[in-house]
């Protein structure tokens, strides 16, 4: 099997972990909790924010490198307006959880991400 342009793995087992040589990204394929739909969870992560998640019934790595493969340099860019700066940020929830948060300083669009526990960075 080719490589996966730009990106280089870091952990096989047992969860499959690439970063991405270019952006910085992660890309994770994990076991997902007991409560999810698919017992598998495929993410994109960008500056701590998921750009991209899938589910997957098994651990199906070639489907997961397919998707690495469609996506060489993934960035955070705003859906509203073609800026490809946004800044992303944290806010204090409940607690010791922190939510991302991340914005446009062109048109003003802001999206919060889900709870991230802890410090993650």
């Amino acid at each position: 099997m080719p490589p996966i342009t730009n990106w280089r793995r870091e952990s096989r087992s047992p969860t499959l972990v690439y970063r991405n040589t270019e952006t910085g990204a992660r890309a994770v394929l994990h076991r997902a909790p007991d409560s999810y739909r698919y017992t598998w969870r495929g993410v994109i992560i960008v500056d701590g924010y998921p750009v991209w998640a899938r589910g997957y019934e098994t651990k199906d790595a070639t489907s997961f490198r397919d998707e690495l493969r469609e996506r060489p340099a993934p960035d955070l860019s705003c859906p509203e307006c073609p800026n490809n700066d946004v800044r992303v940020g944290e806010k204090a929830a409940d607690g010791a959880k922190i939510q991302r948060w991340y914005d446009c300083p062109d048109c003003g669009y802001e999206a919060p991400s889900r709870i991230v526990y802890g410090a993650e960075r």
